[in-house]
């Protein structure tokens, strides 16, 4: 078993300030922060590509099916791994093959060979390595953290994570508009190679694992991981938060490209714009809840700021002019920033320590759920129109997330 003790010890003093202070912590968080830039700023270029390509809503929302697939198909087992074997090791696999293939597409693209189909494979590609995100980077970063400062650096994290969706859909349409497709996968390319070589850094023994075990013993870890969270109601009530929100929220974001086309009439570096405020708003949202997070019930921010997401989502439905969409934009963004804070604060909270792999895996899991979130805001949009699909999603969202409420008993408690 690998020692984190003097880990957690080293982060023990409270405050953001010896969080970022410590180089453990800055090198995980450094790898979030390029990641998480790379992510969305190939989300709103492949988009954007897709519509202008084919001209079908739908077409676009399957990148996103595309993309969340493998969260529901390896997230789990992604999960049991990280309690068996080295999350650090694993990541570095994952992030140099986003390399290699950021940088195929990128040549492809470069040497005139551009096609719907390869953004899709990317797509895929870009899925696997958001599969590892929550189950080995914020494993590795709450393992750094420790137990006591655990709220403090998920929120640092999650503000960290809209800052570059805030940021990533900007550079993307900039890069897009000027340079094209291969110029945005140049990029992220450069991106993945500054997450390797992050992760590098990170000593061995970084996060703490379960004593090796038998591969037999694979299938036996998942079903544990699945029976803990049944036998949970509290757990439960999590996990289904997270379902609610990517079937009926997260989906959303692939209509912001068809939305800044059809309705608004915008061109890709304003449509990437667009996309920023709403981030910019979760990046306020979270980075007010990491300063001040000792002051908020974090099973309150979770749902109520997931409640509050969907309703500014079934207003944006309405809009068409582009400063009203902007303000409800930025409303989406800071209810978006209670989910995302709490998302994995809550599970590490609640998850004893051996099971914390398995269930971070299931909230991954979870979040691929989103497929069927995107097949169905692909197929209304292509039917009905994009801005009809987004109020139909957001009304039955906001059905679902009350019925979920009224049965939550922990949500009421005290923090």
């Amino acid at each position: 078993m690998a020692a984190t003790g003097d880990i957690a010890a080293k982060v023990a003093r409270p405050g953001l300030g010896a969080l970022v202070g410590d180089s453990l912590f800055r090198r995980i968080w450094l790898v979030g922060l390029c990641s998480g830039i790379a992510r969305w700023l190939e989300m709103l270029v492949v988009g954007i590509f897709a519509y202008d390509t084919t001209g079908s809503p739908f077409l676009v929302a399957l990148l996103v099916m595309l993309r969340m697939a493998p969260l529901s198909l390896f997230g789990s087992l992604v999960g049991a791994a990280a309690d068996r074997t080295s999350p650090r090791l694993l990541l570095i696999v994952a992030l140099i093959g986003a390399g290699l293939i950021s940088g195929s597409v990128c040549a492809l693209f470069l040497f005139g060979f551009p096609s719907y189909w390869v953004v899709a494979a990317a797509s895929v590609a870009a899925g696997l390595v958001w599969t590892c995100d929550m189950p080995l980077r914020r494993r590795i970063l709450g393992d750094i953290a420790g137990a006591a400062r655990i709220g403090p650096a998920m929120g640092l994290d999650s503000a960290t994570n809209n800052f570059t969706r805030m940021i990533g859909p900007f550079i993307g349409g900039v890069l897009y508009e000027w340079l094209g497709t291969d110029g945005a996968f140049a990029l992220t390319t450069c991106l993945y190679v500054v997450c390797v070589a992050m992760v590098f850094l990170l000593p061995a023994n970084v996060s703490e694992i379960a004593e090796a075990r038998a591969p037999s013993r694979l299938v036996s870890d998942l079903r544990e991981g699945f029976a803990y969270a049944a036998r949970n109601p509290d757990i439960l009530c999590i996990l289904m938060v997270t379902v609610v929100f990517n079937v009926w929220g997260f989906p959303f974001v692939s209509m912001v490209p068809v939305l800044g086309r059809d309705v608004l009439m915008l061109s890709a570096d304003w449509i990437g714009l667009l996309a920023a405020l709403e981030a910019g708003g979760a990046f306020v949202g979270t980075l007010t809840i990491a300063v001040c997070l000792q002051h908020w019930n974090f099973r309150g921010l979770y749902y109520y700021g997931t409640l509050m997401y969907l309703v500014f989502i079934f207003l944006t439905g309405w809009m068409t002019t582009v400063v009203p969409m902007a303000v409800v934009l930025f409303g989406v963004g800071l209810g978006m920033a209670g989910f995302s804070a709490m998302q994995s604060t809550l599970i590490y909270s609640v998850a004893p320590p051996h099971m914390r792999g398995r269930l971070f895996g299931l909230v991954t899991l979870c979040i691929g759920s989103g497929v069927v979130g995107a097949a169905n805001i692909g197929l209304m949009a292509e039917w009905f129109g994009a801005a009809t699909a987004v109020r139909v999603i957001a009304a039955e969202g906001l059905v679902a997330l009350v019925l979920l409420g009224i049965g939550w008993r922990d949500l009421r408690r005290a923090r």
